[in-house]
């Protein structure tokens, strides 16, 4: 499964991706995306929430890439990727940021990723 919920308040992308994303499901976030995202000022900030994610294996690694690179196209300020347990699934998606030249910091929960984006 893949979500993605905008918080326009703090100007932060929310993307969810737990299972085994399959490229439909991938199209259908593509349709959804540029929706969301004119909903946020750029720069944004984005929280990666891969807990629950078993494997990209599904997913053919164009497919994606096309949704990292959409994000990358708008001006993304800082990513912030929630790990879970699923070391195999993290890896995949550092794959997938290092093809589009970018990193993640990693925290361990949704609420620490936030954390990470507020101001000091």
């Amino acid at each position: 499964m893949v979500r993605i919920t905008p918080d326009v308040g703090r100007n932060i992308l929310f993307l969810e991706l737990s299972g085994r994303p399959t490229e439909a499901e991938v199209a259908l976030v593509e349709g959804q995306l540029t929706e969301v995202l004119a909903r946020l000022k750029p720069p944004f900030d984005v929280v990666s929430d891969v807990r629950r994610l078993e494997s990209l294996d599904a997913l053919p690694l164009p497919d994606a890439t096309r949704v990292a690179s959409l994000l990358a196209k708008t001006r993304v300020r800082r990513v912030v990727r929630v790990v879970g347990k699923s070391s195999a699934a993290a890896m995949q998606m550092e794959r997938v940021a290092r093809v589009l030249g970018h990193s993640a910091h990693l925290a361990f929960s949704p609420d620490e990723a936030v954390a990470l984006l507020s101001p000091r």
